[in-house]
This record gives structure tokens, C-alpha cells and sequence, in this order.
């Protein structure tokens, strides 16, 4: 984990307000009462990515779930479990919406909220994989994992 300047009490606060959105949003998406304990990975306040528990293996997980300051959502595990090639599977899943949302087109697949604007979602979803991917491709913010 890499704290931004957080105290213990205000890092406490913002994993349990990650965690609660994270579960509110794998429930929309039709992951019954998810297990989540703590983020796998985390660059508080702003990016955490969480290991969620399999409902076929328990123990193991089943899934990889990101927040912060991004787009809610999630990938399933591949059999590296590992946060970092969760990103890269979240980064490429990404990557493969740009291109339609910049030209305003809603991707099949996923949902927006009423009146969003597309383009702009795009030129943002861009920003945010550029910066994601500098952390996936930094070593530096591994080398602990």
C-alpha cells in the first residue's frame, strides 16, 4: 500500500468507504454478498484494487474489483492472482471502450448514467488508463506484492 499523506485514521475512513462502494456496485452486477476484506493494492486516496472472494473456490479469488479515483469495476481472475495483472486485464477491457466513447458511441456491454456525455467519459477514461498504466509498468509500486 502507498499513502498519499494520510493519516492512519483518515486511510482507516477511506478503505471502508472503497470497500462499501465496491460492494454496492459488484451487488448491481449481480455478485451476491461479496466478500471483500482489504485492498490488494492501493495508492490511497486515490486507486485501490481488491481481491474478491470466489463463490466456487472459497479462499481464492474469484474476482479483482477497482475504485478510487476511477470508474467502479471489475475483472475476473485469470489464475495469476495477482493485482497487477488484474490492472493490466482492467487496463486492456478499458482501452478496448475508448475509441467509441470518443466518437460517442456507448459500447455494448456497459451502462452509463442518464445524460452522460460519451466523448467526455472517453477523454476521462483515457486520462485515467495513461496514469494506470505508469503505475502498472512502475516495478517500484510491486516490488512488495
Amino acid at each position: 500500500m502507498k499513502f498519499c499523506g494520510l493519516t492512519d485514521e483518515e486511510y482507516d475512513a477511506w478503505v471502508s468507504l472503497e470497500r462499501s462502494r465496491v460492494k454496492a456496485y459488484l451487488e448491481r452486477e449481480g455478485i451476491s454478498s461479496p466478500n471483500i476484506e482489504w485492498p490488494a493494492f492501493d495508492v490511497a486516496p486515490r486507486f485501490a484494487i481488491w481481491a474478491v472472494e470466489s463463490k466456487k473456490a472459497p479462499g481464492w479469488v474469484g474476482w479483482w474489483a477497482f475504485s478510487g479515483d476511477c470508474p467502479t469495476d471489475y475483472v475476473s481472475e485469470d489464475g495469476s492472482s495477482h493485482p497487477r495483472n488484474a490492472l493490466r486485464l482492467l487496463l486492456e477491457k478499458w482501452g478496448a471502450y475508448v475509441p467509441a466513447l470518443k466518437e460517442g458511441r456507448k459500447p455494448d456491454g456497459i451502462s452509463f448514467g442518464e445524460g452522460s456525455d460519451l466523448a467526455t467519459l472517453g477523454d476521462s477514461l483515457e486520462r485515467r488508463i495513461t496514469v494506470l498504466n505508469e503505475w502498472l509498468e512502475d516495478d517500484e509500486l510491486w516490488k512488495d506484492l
